[in-house]
């Protein structure tokens, strides 16, 4: 038995706009006009990642095994079978309703099947359509890894292309600056590396948070930017 990577949920925040405007909090506006043409609105926020389907290339549960997990002062093991409801911790507990006080999750194999370094877990979240992504957030049930990566595609058979790195060995693992940031000028569409999220503590239910125009000079200014809406558009 082995510690495993779970997680118990993923929220993408996006403005649904059929042009692809400037993307604002605001209140929702009629995307139409009197003649049923579209126009310029502020659209409602949406989590795009409800309910849609996550491709995963690791579970737990065939075979079934045992797994324990470290909470606090404690440590407490369980059993994962896919065949069993009850004990399944499949990709479609990362886009189903959540509830604090009754929690579902995905969760890989533990390290007993060799899920660790240099191994690694993919999940591909299929969007089904274009979309200008403003916010993402990931939740795990166990605690964040020490390196993982987050990418995007702008075409179903496109290529993926880095969108926010995460490692507590920025340089080692990446390549990156863990301090680096964007000055006037620079590619805004380059992925930054933070070791903020890499911390073992806490040991369960740790968020990491990514606005995606964050620390880009001309976020203030998107509505005039091709380079930071090409950023923001995946599918």
């Amino acid at each position: 038995m082995g510690a495993s990577f779970a997680m118990s949920s993923l929220l993408l925040l996006l403005c649904v706009h059929p042009h692809r405007h400037l993307l604002a909090w605001a209140a929702m506006d009629s995307c139409v006009d009197e003649d049923g043409a579209p126009s310029r609105c502020m659209p409602k926020f949406e989590n795009v990642a409800f309910n849609r389907t996550v491709v995963t290339s690791n579970t737990c549960g065939s075979p079934p095994e045992d797994y324990c997990m470290q909470t606090g002062s404690t440590r407490s093991c369980h059993h994962c079978d896919a065949s069993e409801p009850d004990r399944s911790h499949n990709a479609g507990l990362l886009t189903d309703f959540h509830r604090n006080e009754e929690p579902t999750w995905w969760q890989s194999q533990s390290m007993y099947y060799g899920i660790q370094h240099p191994s690694s877990v993919n999940l591909t979240l299929h969007l089904g359509k274009a979309f200008e992504i403003t916010y993402v957030r990931l939740k795990f049930y166990t605690s964040r890894p020490e390196s993982f990566a987050i990418y995007k595609r702008t075409e179903v058979d496109g290529p993926w292309s880095p969108y926010q790195l995460y490692s507590a060995s920025c340089r080692k693992t990446y390549g990156k600056d863990p301090k680096a940031f964007l000055r006037p000028g620079d590619d805004e569409r380059t992925a930054l590396c933070t070791d903020e999220f890499s911390d073992i503590s806490p040991l369960t239910g740790g968020n990491v948070a990514f606005s995606t125009l964050e620390g880009r000079p001309s976020a203030y200014n998107f509505d005039q930017s091709v380079v930071l809406k090409v950023r923001a558009y995946c599918s």
